[in-house]
């Protein structure tokens, strides 16, 4: 069972179709991992339907968030649907994956122990969908960020400053925050991340490049 979860507000937009199709992915390959959030998805959509089939069309988009939290307080507590069929993850993930697995992908060099696989690039490059590889007991360069980052644990697991992170774990992060992730020591570390605008390097030589890149690419600092 992961222990980071999304929190309600993505799993009510998830629920409704309203994420991002990298949310989206990121989101449904946690449920992969989670009967808990399986069955709160599950509760938000019957939940969901039954108040849309009920409420005038005006009224939806401002009060639905609100009376779905407040509909499901009142529903019975359901088992767990941990049996239930889910796509796996390497399912979701098969259109960028030409060889069907992670393993023998053409990994780029992002820092010393960091590689990265560029699955999806948004405009000016601000939205990047890949997925990072951390060598075993090796050590990302601190960073914050310039707009949110979602990860989600595929093989292996890391440690910064906030926690522990396994398999299936979903860790969000945006402009409050800085760390340093460290792979465990057993194994390599793989993650599917989201960034929705560039990383911002800690330190003298962070600053530096960022100064480089916000020169050469400012369209990518743009909001």
């Amino acid at each position: 069972m992961s222990r980071h979860h999304p929190d309600e507000s993505l799993l009510t937009e998830f629920a409704g179709g309203q994420l991002s199709p990298a949310v989206a992915l990121c989101v449904r390959v946690h449920l992969n991992h989670c009967a808990l959030c399986q069955q709160n998805v599950e509760r938000l959509m019957m939940v969901g339907g039954a108040l849309l089939d009920s409420l005038p069309g005006e009224a939806v988009a401002d009060s639905l968030f609100d009376q779905i939290m407040a509909r499901i307080e009142q529903e019975p507590e359901v088992l767990p649907l941990a049996s239930k069929a889910h796509a796996s993850t390497l399912t979701l993930l098969q259109p960028w994956l030409p060889s069907g697995n992670w393993k023998d992908l053409a990994w780029k060099t992002q820092w010393f122990n960091v590689f990265e696989y560029v699955l999806q690039l948004g405009a000016f490059g601000r939205d990047r969908l890949s997925l990072v590889r951390i060598n075993a007991g090796g050590r990302a360069p601190g960073h914050g960020h310039h707009g949110r980052e979602v990860t989600v644990v595929l093989q292996g697991g890391f440690s910064d400053a906030r926690g522990h992170y396994e398999v299936g774990d979903f860790v969000v992060m945006d402009g409050r925050h800085q760390h340093s992730p460290r792979a465990f020591e057993d194994g390599d570390c793989i993650c599917l991340s989201l960034l929705e605008g560039p990383v911002r390097l800690t330190g003298a030589l962070g600053q530096g490049i960022d100064l480089l890149r916000r020169f050469f690419n400012p369209a990518l600092y743009r909001s």
